[in-house]
């Protein structure tokens, strides 16, 4: 079986580096001050804090196209008092927009874009979504607005982070890791649709994953098996099954996927098992290793045998004495990261 220390090289190659933790900590730090000491805006803003994978710490690192890295993308989120009958998302999220661009030069913004629900901000070291949130309701749970519905929707990203600790701490600290190689697996076999993405997986991995398993492997050999055992009737009738909101008692995480979108989904995870499957059979690591690359890319790592035998085939003098390979630092547990 594939020594699970190879998984750990791997997770430790897609953590995202410090110096993209830096620059996102920057970026949102000084979004947050600008907004805060705005002279028309600030006195909307009950205070402003971090979601998404950012928060959630189930970030990997940015892709790089062309030899350039992408800038990390963090969520923000501005919270207002206001009831939701007396402002429209469009209102609001229009004098947020108009903030931003207020402090434009300052903050080093590049590219100011109005979503749906939020504001995409490019900035020289990261990208932001920003989106309002009206203060908690009634009910317990924030809203947030759609620009194109002119509708508050119910949210708890708060809740959301949460809950992602907590199932990190059920699983042993291995849930948001293999969200993290999830995640890797969906970049590394794209489908052309982006859904299902990001919070909806972690929603998957806590249904359908063994919390007693440590071996990533067999984790997320078992974890493809039951999502396509669970989803089978969906694939089947080409629908996406709705997905509990572990924050909101009626709320679906997949809303807004159609059947095409899940089913491209489950047709890649049913590859996955079938590979992983092969992988984990295998008693030749340099086999496994092209079964595990297939889900992985060609970042995972390979074995002591297949390493060797490439350092005896490569010419000495490609290798030049001032080459250095930059170390990747280790995922600590509960680490803080980005989206």
């Amino acid at each position: 079986m594939t020594p699970n220390t190879r998984f750990a090289d791997l997770l430790s190659d897609i953590e995202p580096s410090q110096t993209t933790k830096a620059n996102s900590t920057s970026a949102h730090n000084n979004v947050r001050d600008a907004l805060l000491s705005d002279d028309d805006f600030a006195c909307r803003v009950e205070r402003i804090f971090l979601g998404g994978s950012y928060k959630r710490a189930t970030a990997i690192r940015p892709r790089t196209k062309n030899e350039s890295t992408e800038r990390p993308d963090v969520d923000l989120y501005v919270v207002v008092d206001a009831n939701p009958s007396d402002l429209s998302p469009a209102d609001l999220t229009g004098e947020l927009f108009d903030a931003l661009n207020r402090n434009r030069v300052d903050l080093g913004i590049t590219k100011l874009k109005r979503n749906r629900v939020s504001i995409s901000v490019s900035m020289k070291k990261a990208d932001l979504d920003i989106s309002i949130l009206l203060e908690r309701q009634n009910d317990g749970l924030y809203r947030i607005g759609n620009s194109s519905t002119e509708v508050w929707y119910a949210t708890d990203p708060e809740e959301h982070s949460d809950w992602s600790s907590s199932q990190n701490a059920r699983f042993g600290k291995r849930f948001k890791p293999m969200v993290k190689l999830l995640k890797w697996a969906r970049r590394e076999n794209r489908t052309i649709y982006k859904h299902p993405k990001s919070f909806a997986l972690e929603a998957f991995i806590a249904l359908h994953s063994d919390e007693n398993e440590s071996h990533y492997g067999i984790l997320f050999h078992d974890f493809c098996s039951k999502f396509v055992a669970a989803y089978d009737t969906e694939r089947l009738l080409g629908q996406c099954p709705w997905l509990q909101d572990p924050a909101i008692a009626t709320g679906n995480l997949l809303p807004g996927v159609s059947g095409s979108h899940f089913c491209a989904y489950y047709d890649k995870i049913k590859q996955h098992r079938d590979d992983a499957e092969k992988a984990l059979a295998e008693e030749n690591q340099d086999k496994a290793t092209e079964y595990w690359r297939r889900i992985f890319g060609s970042r995972f790592p390979a074995g002591k045998a297949e390493s060797a035998k490439r350092s005896t085939l490569r010419p000495a003098a490609a290798v030049s004495p001032l080459t250095f390979t930059p170390t990747q630092a280790l995922p600590s547990p509960r680490p803080a990261k980005f989206a």
